[in-house]
């Protein structure tokens, strides 16, 4: 009887003692609920400020490219935008600036702003013709009396609708328009003072058509090159000349190998600010609004600095050696750029020239 009850004792203790584990057990240890409802809350805390560091202070760097020296007004006018864009978008759109074609050169430049991986540079008018042809008109000899006259060319409702028709086909808007300058022909050989004194002669042009053309029509023979490589060539021999505005003649220290600049003002000249659509529509609308404000301004900015900045280039080139030959036979360039209008309304369309001209 006495084994008995010392069972029955051990055998209550041990029920006893496995009761105090399974209680203590249960008391420390969270529910599977629990922990998942804390983890859910954690998550979400930290979607959301992820969401607002992107929606507070979100920054769009783009690239701008051009071909000209950071010093000619081109580059200068390419800085000012960048600080205008800056200032209009409170710092949300920066504009990196790549001068001197290191991007490219021209046809690069323009193919990769139609393409969306340039977002921007500034241009002249003849990559843009190449694939809506009324533009070549803004680029033909003898179309304006002089730099102003050709600025209100540039800014009319005409020229503004092709741009409109321009940007449906290539991609890429135009939104700056700017006076250039005033072209001359320059050589190493020959003041060239008309038509026939220049036969013979190898004259670098731009890669575009109408430049060829009317090089052509002057005379001489047209060698397209890109700008980049004209330097070395002027310098070699390989070229006889080349045709620009003094501000890149004196830029790029070409009075180093050129003895003549010819007062041929055979064009005036534009270039634009073009942004890619792509690009645009990546940006909010204020910032796309903010981009397109800050191009007008910065292209008057531009035309202001080249008004200003081209006796200053002239007397430049004068003073490191380069003879201006001013006395040249206008006349005789005009008629011989006849054939050149009669070749290329055509092409940019009939009557063009003359509501071109009806600008006053």
């Amino acid at each position: 009887m006495r084994h008995f009850k010392k069972i029955v004792t051990s055998i209550v203790a041990v029920l006893l003692v496995m009761l105090v584990f399974v209680g203590c057990g249960s008391g420390t240890q969270p529910s599977s609920s629990q922990n998942d409802t804390e983890k859910s809350e954690t998550v979400k805390e930290t979607s959301t400020d992820a969401e607002e560091k992107k929606d507070d202070g979100e920054v769009y760097n783009l690239k701008l490219g051009h071909i000209l020296t950071a010093d000619h007004p081109n580059g200068e006018g390419a800085v000012k935008f960048a600080e205008l864009v800056k200032e209009k978008t409170a710092g949300h759109v920066i504009i990196d600036i790549f001068p001197g074609s290191q991007l490219g050169n021209e046809k690069d430049l323009f193919d990769s702003v139609s393409l969306g991986t340039v977002d921007l540079t500034i241009l002249g008018f003849g990559e843009p013709s190449k694939r809506y042809a009324p533009l070549l008109i803004l680029d033909a000899p003898y179309i304006a009396n002089d730099g102003e006259h050709y600025l209100r060319i540039l800014k009319s409702d005409l020229v503004n609708n092709m741009f409109d028709e321009m940007s449906k086909v290539t991609g890429v808007k135009a939104i700056g328009p700017t006076y250039f300058g005033v072209r001359h022909l320059s050589t190493s050989k020959v003041p060239g003072t008309n038509p026939s004194e220049l036969a013979g002669l190898k004259i670098r042009t731009p890669d575009q058509p109408i430049f060829v053309s009317a090089i052509e029509a002057m005379g001489a023979t047209p060698v397209p090159m890109a700008f980049s490589e004209v330097y070395l060539s002027l310098q070699q021999g390989v070229l006889d000349g080349f045709e620009s505005t003094p501000a890149a003649y004196a830029t790029n220290k070409f009075y180093e190998v050129q003895k003549y600049m010819i007062n041929t003002a055979h064009i005036i000249g534009g270039n634009c600010i073009y942004v890619s659509e792509i690009t645009l529509e990546k940006l909010p609308e204020e910032y796309q609004a903010a981009i397109i404000e800050s191009g007008a301004e910065a292209a008057d900015y531009m035309s202001n600095l080249m008004f200003e900045a081209e006796a200053g280039y002239m007397e430049e080139i004068q003073s490191n050696g380069v003879t201006f030959i001013e006395e040249v036979d206008r006349e005789a360039f005009i008629e011989g750029s006849q054939g050149l209008y009669d070749d290329y309304e055509s092409k940019w369309g009939e009557g063009l020239l003359e509501k071109i001209r009806e600008i006053k």
